[in-house]
């Protein structure tokens, strides 16, 4: 039977084993309108949703703020002597804070905050906590409605951190028992979890880093935090055996503690900006590089397509020949799963275009001979894969590229030249070109024969299929031959415009 014969029944097969394949690697889906998982994730990760977030979460502090100030305030009774010199101690360290990388601030006022809860409780925390806030954020921050989110959030933070407090120990205690100092612990444990889990949210749902990454450049206040829970209770202490001359003696001790602190944020602080203008440096060598790669991208590109150019004008007769050749190849690559834009990818491109480069080492009687050439001549055209090779293999951009020109004449069966190279001996560019060559080659119009169709060409490099070429390769022209029956007319099309 002929072999064109068979060219329907098989493609039909081909189709059908395709159809079945897909089939089976198709997923069970229980519904289609049900949203898979990395839909959810996107959508969560979208600044939109970030943004509803944040939002909500701002309410729920506001509005839990507003209801603890509302529940705990017209509680308070005590010593207002103690509560006004309290509070205006935590209110000048509010005034004299730390800068944490920019993102937020760290003070001492907590050392207050926890006396406070020991000594008078969550009434006193809740009146003081929102004139805390503002008197904090006054000529460092803008006071508008979001302003309102701060003295809510630390309204809330602190009336836990007392309750914390109340569940272990006795407010306004006769003694400095291990049970206050439990309590003011487990108090400081509580308001730091709660102020940094809002903070590390709020960054990462205001700027979309990961959460990780925003709890690593924050979770070194905790100890901090501990110790300022324990100086709160020193202070404390101080007031229950000394009175209001005590609070005043371990103010001290705190203020030396924000010394230490500032010092420590400051040296580290210098560090980060370093390593910040180091990695702002690093970033625009890097972009200045990638230009610079692409400008010798770019020019490389322009001297391979001169070199075409000046083989195309040498030999007319098979003009835009290495262009069509050089856009199947890349078709078949991309079939059998070469990436684009990788060293093996750009590689193939160039050889594909510089195939013939070897040519320009062969006489033009031989090269442009119209008879049929002499067993003398054959041998010195066999030359031509050798003769590109040796002359690009010095150029290390063309190196890749002259290893599938060396071997573009080789044979699937081992029956090609130079080196008689057989299946994967052979590069995969250099087992791609021949079926590529072979498709344009007798789909083109010479002096010597009118073109023949593309079905032909196709019986062609079937028959010729695990002997000639490499029958992966063949399959992977199969998949594509329909695609390429309609570039070609383009392709063709351009060559003709270009002559013209």
């Amino acid at each position: 039977m002929p072999i064109h014969k068979l060219v329907l029944p098989l493609e039909r097969a081909r189709m059908a084993r395709t159809i079945d394949k897909d089939a089976a690697n198709r997923p069970l889906r229980i519904s289609d309108g049900m949203p898979d998982r990395a839909s959810f994730l996107s959508r969560l990760s979208s600044p939109k949703t970030r943004s509803r977030i944040h939002t909500a979460i701002v309410t729920i502090q506001v509005v839990l703020g507003v209801l603890f100030f509302l529940y705990q305030a017209p509680q308070f009774s005590g010593d207002v002597t103690l509560f006004l010199l309290l509070a205006t101690l935590l209110l000048a360290a509010e005034r004299w804070p730390i800068s944490i990388y920019g993102d937020s601030y760290l003070s001492i006022a907590f050392v207050m905050t926890t006396a406070l809860i020991i000594l008078l409780g969550a009434p006193a925390v809740a009146i003081v906590a929102p004139i805390e806030s503002i008197v904090g954020r006054v000529g460092r921050r803008p006071l508008d409605l979001m302003a309102l989110r701060s003295p809510a959030r630390n309204i809330f933070i602190c009336v836990i951190g007392a309750w914390t407090y109340d569940a272990i120990a006795d407010v306004g205690p006769a003694s400095a028992s291990v049970q206050v100092l439990a309590g003011a612990m487990a108090a400081a444990a509580a308001c730091f979890i709660l102020s940094a889990t809002l903070i590390v949210l709020a960054i990462c749902l205001r700027t979309g880093e990961a959460i990780g990454t925003v709890w690593d450049k924050h979770k070194w206040v905790g100890p901090h935090y501990a110790g300022m829970g324990l100086a709160g209770f020193a202070i404390a202490a101080a007031y229950i055996e000394v009175g209001l001359a005590g609070v005043l003696a371990f103010a001290v001790p705190a203020a030396m503690m924000r010394l230490a602190m500032m010092q420590y944020v400051d040296k580290t602080k210098d560090n980060v900006e370093k390593l910040q203008q180091q990695n702002t440096a690093l970033r625009e060598a890097n972009i200045e590089i990638v230009r610079m790669s692409d400008e010798l991208q770019i020019s490389y590109d322009g001297t391979l397509e001169a070199l075409v150019n000046a083989l195309d004008a040498r030999d007319q007769e098979t003009k835009g020949h290495s262009i069509r050749v050089s856009h199947y190849m890349m078709d078949i690559a991309r079939e059998m799963g070469v990436e684009e834009g990788t060293q093996q990818w750009i590689d193939m491109q160039r050889g594909s275009l510089l195939h013939d480069v070897g040519k320009i080492g062969i006489s033009d009687t031989i090269l442009l001979k119209p008879g049929k050439l002499t067993d003398e001549e054959w041998e010195l055209m066999r030359k031509h894969p050798e003769i590109g090779y040796n002359m690009l293999r010095q150029v290390q951009f063309l190196q890749g590229a002259a290893e599938i020109i060396l071997g573009h004449h080789e044979r699937w069966d081992g029956k090609g030249y130079p080196r008689g190279l057989h299946e994967d001996e052979i590069p995969l560019g250099a087992r791609i070109f021949p079926v590529v060559d072979t498709f344009d080659s007798m789909t083109s119009d010479r002096p010597y024969r009118k073109a023949k169709s593309t079905l032909e060409a196709m019986n062609e490099i079937l028959r010729c299929s695990n002997t000639q070429f490499d029958p992966r390769v063949v399959e992977a022209f199969l998949d594509i031959y329909t695609v390429w029956v309609k570039a070609r007319r383009e392709l063709h099309e351009e060559s003709l415009e270009a002559a013209a």
